[in-house]
């Protein structure tokens, strides 16, 4: 200006231009000078760094070692000195990565992919002016996957149980492995390495994508109980990774076999002095499934179900019983239940255990001394003997030798030896006769008298009982065929006065039979306790002389109750009407009897059908609500009553219940619609 005072006109940038040349000229009118003035334009950090052209997304593989070089970038200030040096720092990076004062980015730990798929990093480049001007790049940081990361089964060992009728095909397991791997290295497929037990064919196939476990062959729980197959995940990478996992397949039994018998029907042979617990037959039964036996229609046999062994529960007698018809039957416990059966005949081989017994008691005849002859019969002993063959042919003998009298060993003839003339009247002569059988070994009889009166008895005394005769007896009822024991009497008479015969009084229409001989009183028809519950029997002795002479002994039979008669409900059905809503409260007492008496008359009482809503006392028979009934969720139930015995053999009746549930105004008129 006029004062000599340069001024800037426009503000200058040191950028765009450093320094200025002015040439001045000063002039007061006359005369002129010049001079040059040289300005130099001072830099000011007015810029700030500025980045180049740089690809703001990288990628790099995990697990790249430290110090490698990620990505480099490059930021330049336009300003001078201090103003335009770049310094580079780096955000983000969590300590795995940094920046040198060139602009790369470099690893400081190896990366994982796994753990952090990608990084989102800033860097930060800054002038070294005052004040300090910085410019920021973002940056995202991919790591790319490598395959690291084998399959991963979610249990290290599966266990399942499939039933041997399982559908072909059926999926049984649907197996799953992770890989924590990306894209082709986390591609998962599915094979079988290993099957034990082996087979020429597989019997699991894997489906190689969805790891589903399938049925490829009939599983057999006869043949094999467990199957161990390993099973392998491996993924897409290169190189292929794997694992594999243990599946155990337990194979359930089906019912699907039938017991079978080694033979359609078995002929068992047993001598009747068998020990009484010990095995008469075993039976072997096949079944490839689990079964058990059961024997029917058998007295003193019992059957041990596990091994099929017959034994001796009690004394096997074939004078009692010389045959025993069994049907034995084989049923398994599966569902549904299968069954098989055999016949069984056991026949009892007889034993020598019976010695021969006498006729009678004893045995007397009157022999009259005048006409007495040598080889005259004058009496005939007879025994018997159960057994048979050898062990029932009998031989007799005297058991003391006599010069008088013989006795034919094989018919019981005795005859005299002699006339008798040494003999006088009124002489008793008593021969004790002894029946020997012909078995192994010999069993012989007690002696038998016989009493061979030479005089005219007079019949003075009657048959007398002994007062140790105990004369309450008790027997179970529904079995015939019964020994109550023999009651006999003696008579102190000889002869025919002291031949005694026995007979009842009442025999209650066939039902007890005595010996006429020897007194022995047995039962002809089966006892029923609840048609007549005790017996009162008079058994009569009478003597053979003339007149006879008799006596009576009176026995008092108590019959024992068997448990033969069911419960017995008063009706078939019932029908009862419940209003709804009412409190829990019994609506039935349906009570029923039974004919026996003791344990075997208690009656339990138990439903079938509707348990949650109804219940029966076990021991009244009161049926009750267990909650409040509603019409309108069901008007009617029905149901089985039930009422049995709790022990052997378990008899029972039953009837059905009908419950109507009576309808309560208990809900108001509905319209369709809340408005029209």
């Amino acid at each position: 200006d006029d004062k000599g005072v340069i001024s800037a006109t426009t503000k200058l940038d040191y950028e765009s231009q450093k320094s200025y040349t002015l040439n001045i000229s000063l002039s007061d009118g006359s005369a002129a000078d010049y001079a040059t003035v040289f300005i130099r334009v001072t830099d000011v950090n007015d810029n700030s760094p500025v980045f180049g052209t740089t690809n703001t997304t990288v990628a790099i593989m995990e697990n790249t070692p430290t110090g490698t070089n990620v990505t480099g970038v490059s930021a330049t200030d336009v300003d001078e000195g201090f103003n335009g040096l770049v310094v580079y720092t780096l955000k983000g990076g969590e300590g795995k990565m940094d920046i040198d004062s060139s602009g790369f980015i470099f690893l400081q730990k190896v990366l994982d992919r796994e753990e952090q798929g990608f990084y989102n990093l800033t860097v930060i480049a800054s002038d070294q002016g005052q004040p300090a001007r910085s410019t920021a790049l973002d940056l995202t940081l991919v790591i790319d996957d490598e395959n690291d990361n084998a399959p991963v089964f979610s249990s290290s060992r599966y266990e399942l149980k499939v039933p041997e009728d399982q559908e072909l095909g059926s999926v049984l397991l649907t197996l799953s492995a992770t890989d924590r791997d990306a894209g082709a290295n986390a591609l998962v497929t599915y094979r079988i390495t290993e099957q034990r037990p082996q087979t020429s064919s597989p019997v699991f196939l894997v489906n190689s994508s969805t790891g589903q476990l399938s049925l490829g062959q009939q599983l057999d729980y006869e043949t094999v109980k467990e199957f161990e197959v390993k099973v392998q995940a491996s993924d897409g990478g290169q190189p292929t990774l794997s694992t594999e996992t243990l599946v155990v397949v337990h194979v359930e039994d089906v019912n699907d076999n039938p017991p079978e018998f080694s033979q359609a029907a078995y002929d068992v042979s047993v001598l009747e002095n068998h020990l009484k617990g010990s095995p008469i037959y075993t039976f072997s039964v096949a079944d490839k499934d689990e079964y058990v036996l059961v024997c029917e229609n058998f007295v003193l046999l019992s059957l041990e179900p596990a091994d099929g062994t017959i034994l001796a529960t009690g004394s096997v007698d074939r004078e009692s019983k010389d045959k025993y018809e069994l049907l034995l039957l084989a049923s398994d416990n599966g569902v549904p239940l299968r069954q098989n059966f055999t016949h069984v005949s056991i026949r009892v081989l007889d034993v020598n255990d019976n010695p021969p017994q006498f006729t009678r008691a004893q045995y007397s005849a009157s022999v009259p001394v005048a006409a007495a002859k040598e080889g005259q019969s004058v009496l005939a002993v007879s025994a018997t003997d159960p057994d048979l063959g050898n062990n029932a042919v009998i031989s007799y003998s005297l058991m003391n030798h006599s010069d008088d009298f013989h006795i034919n060993n094989g018919t019981g003839e005795i005859s005299l030896s002699n006339n008798l003339e040494h003999i006088t009247a009124d002489t008793v002569v008593t021969l004790t006769v002894v029946a020997t059988d012909h078995g192994v070994p010999q069993l012989t009889s007690s002696g038998i008298p016989s009493f061979l009166p030479f005089f005219e008895d007079i019949n003075d005394n009657p048959p007398v009982f002994s007062a140790w005769i105990q004369t309450h007896l008790s027997a179970p009822e529904n079995a015939a065929g019964l020994d109550l024991g023999t009651f006999s009497a003696t008579d102190l008479d000889v002869g025919d006065n002291a031949l005694i015969s026995y007979s009842l009084q009442d025999d209650f229409a066939g039902t007890f039979h005595i010996n006429s001989s020897t007194g022995k009183l047995m039962t002809k028809k089966p006892l029923d306790r609840e048609v007549m519950d005790s017996y009162e029997l008079k058994i009569i002795a009478t003597d053979s002389g003339k007149p006879a002479q008799s006596a009576s002994l009176v026995l008092s039979l108590t019959v024992e109750d068997v448990n033969d008669n069911p419960p017995v409900l008063p009706q078939k059905s019932y029908s009862v009407t419940v209003r709804e809503n009412e409190p829990p409260h019994v609506i039935l007492s349906a009570v029923a009897t039974d004919a026996d008496i003791g344990y075997n008359a208690i009656i339990h009482y138990t439903i079938t059908g509707e348990t949650t809503l109804f219940h029966v006392g076990e021991l009244s028979g009161d049926i009750a609500t267990l909650q409040p009934l509603d019409y309108e969720s069901q008007s009617q139930y029905m149901f089985i009553l039930k009422a049995f015995n709790p022990g052997e053999p378990h008899l029972q009746d039953t009837a059905n219940i009908t419950v109507t549930v009576e309808d309560v105004n208990e809900e108001g008129p509905v319209f369709d619609q809340s408005s029209y």
